[in-house]
């Protein structure tokens, strides 16, 4: 899924667009989804969405993949936001409390506050996951720290994301690799025999990445490196008048509506 990720980051109809707009203007709506009410925040995830699959074509399947894997991680956090807990000795039923559940001589409970705080943690959530998503679907990351360097991000900390990313990749190809390998030996039988090999697994894949970093840092010193990646990107970049407005007016809109909402 990165590798599909990654590729479609350099195949999207943004592509020419220059990336340090694209950020720009993901940064904006960050900040928006940051402070904005909730009716705000689903308007800017539904246009940020557009920006998504509709200009860049970016596949919905995908799309929706990515966001129903971070929102299974909110789901996950949910109950400590929902769910209260008191002695039924102690505890007392009002009009702020929505549903309760007696388990023992506890109750368990949802109160009308602790729903309204899920519900705006989920909307700002998703309008800042939409904003992520744009970068991660338009901008190549190799243009990500093209543009970090220009605003004078020292090259060190660029030097060590690239790494990292590429990191990314080696892990995932040789953990691939190793749960074939165990597969095809006749491993992950049973939950007992899935956690075994899972454990070997991560032995494994610490032993070998650790072998691929030596073998990174053999083959760069062998190549002269100075202490300085240098990211080379070929892509000719041109200036589209009507995305610059359509998201300036976007920005403004949405603006003026969480002014008048705050207001």
């Amino acid at each position: 899924m990165i590798g599909r990720i990654d590729s479609l980051a350099y195949e999207n109809r943004l592509k020419r667009l220059p990336p340090g707009q694209k950020l720009l203007f993901s940064l904006a709506m960050l900040l928006l989804a940051l402070i904005s009410h909730p009716l705000v925040q689903g308007i800017l995830f539904v246009w940020m969405s557009v920006w998504i699959v509709v200009y860049a074509r970016t596949p919905w399947r995908i799309y929706f993949v990515v966001v129903a894997a971070s929102v299974s991680f909110l789901l996950a956090g949910s109950p400590a936001l929902l769910l209260e807990a008191s002695r039924l000795a102690e505890w007392t039923q009002d009009d702020n409390v929505i549903a309760s559940w007696q388990m023992g001589s506890w109750v368990v409970y949802v109160t009308a506050e602790g729903l309204a705080r899920a519900m705006s943690l989920a909307a700002r959530s998703l309008a800042a996951l939409s904003c992520f998503s744009f970068i991660l679907f338009t901008v190549p990351f190799a243009e990500v720290l093209q543009v970090f360097r220009r605003i004078g991000i020292p090259s060190i900390l660029t030097d060590l994301m690239m790494i990292m990313y590429r990191f990314v990749f080696v892990l995932l190809e040789t953990a691939e690799q190793i749960w074939t390998a165990q597969k095809a030996r006749g491993g992950h039988r049973g939950t007992a025999g899935t956690l075994k090999d899972a454990g070997r697994m991560i032995v494994q894949l610490f032993i070998r990445t650790m072998v691929r970093y030596r073998q990174l840092y053999i083959s760069m010193t062998a190549r002269g490196f100075t202490d300085d990646f240098r990211v080379m990107v070929h892509a000719s970049h041109m200036r589209s008048k009507r995305y610059e407005w359509e998201a300036i007016a976007g920005c403004l809109l949405l603006a003026i509506l969480e002014w008048w909402m705050g207001g």
